[in-house]
Formats: structure tokens, sequence, C-alpha cells
């Protein structure tokens, strides 16, 4: 239910998003994590995340979206919202 805004960056574009490890615990699961805020970017910080190419949809009640594994997304909810994945 509700309404989400979903962004989605192919692997390729991971130095664009300067992807860095995001360790779990004591194990680290490889670049999993980017300090870039997206709908507010940095970009003295983060110079190259302009140059990243992305595929933007607003999701509503019943839809689905799949998201291919090593797939980068961002998720924001415009109304109060479940999601299951």
């Amino acid at each position: 239910a509700g309404f989400k805004y979903v962004r989605l960056y192919a692997h390729s574009e991971s130095s664009h998003l300067y992807a860095t490890s995001a360790p779990r615990g004591s194990m680290s699961h490889g670049a999993s994590f980017s300090p870039v805020r997206v709908e507010v970017p940095d970009l003295k910080e983060h110079p190259d995340f302009e140059k990243a190419a992305y595929e933007e949809v607003i999701l509503g009640p019943g839809d689905m979206l799949f998201i291919p594994r090593r797939t980068w997304h961002y998720v924001r909810s415009l109304t109060t919202s479940v999601s299951v994945n």
C-alpha cells in the first residue's frame, strides 16, 4: 500500500556512486554502500555522481518492481506504505 519513489542504478555505475564496503558484524560483504545523498548530493565531495545514469519510477498501491541482483537502488516512501522483499 502507498506510494514510493524508486531510483535504480546499474552496477556499472558503482564508481560514480562512490561505492564502499559496508561491513556487517565481523564480515565484509564488498561494495554495498554509497555515501551519496541521492536527492541532494554534495557535488563538491562527489563530483562524478552527476555522471551516473539511472532510471526512476513511482510505484503505487498494487505495483511490484523486480530489482535485479547487484542493482543499486534508492527508495523513498511518498505516503505511508508497506514493503515486502
